[in-house]
């Protein structure tokens, strides 16, 4: 989140980057194909946030329920599959 917003950095190209953040505890987001951003979170079952973890950078799907409070949008993640 922290390159996407400030330098609108994301893709294969910053992969490591994201890979790096991640690790370190960093906010992750998805960039949707229509352009919006929402912010990932884990819900009661982690697995699938801690999976989207393994994918900054590529092009996933991630299923979930939208929350949004105060104009941040963040969906709950409930599946991560990595699209072919």
């Amino acid at each position: 989140m922290k390159c996407y917003m400030s330098a609108g950095k994301h893709g294969p190209d910053h992969k490591e980057c994201a890979a790096m953040c991640l690790k370190g505890g960093s906010p992750m987001g998805i960039l949707a194909d229509d352009g919006k951003v929402y912010l990932l979170i884990a819900g009661k079952d982690e697995a699938p946030f801690e999976e989207a973890k393994n994918h900054g950078g590529e092009t996933v799907t991630v299923t979930g329920t939208l929350s949004e409070k105060n104009g941040v949008q963040a969906l709950i993640v409930s599946e991560v599959k990595v699209k072919k």
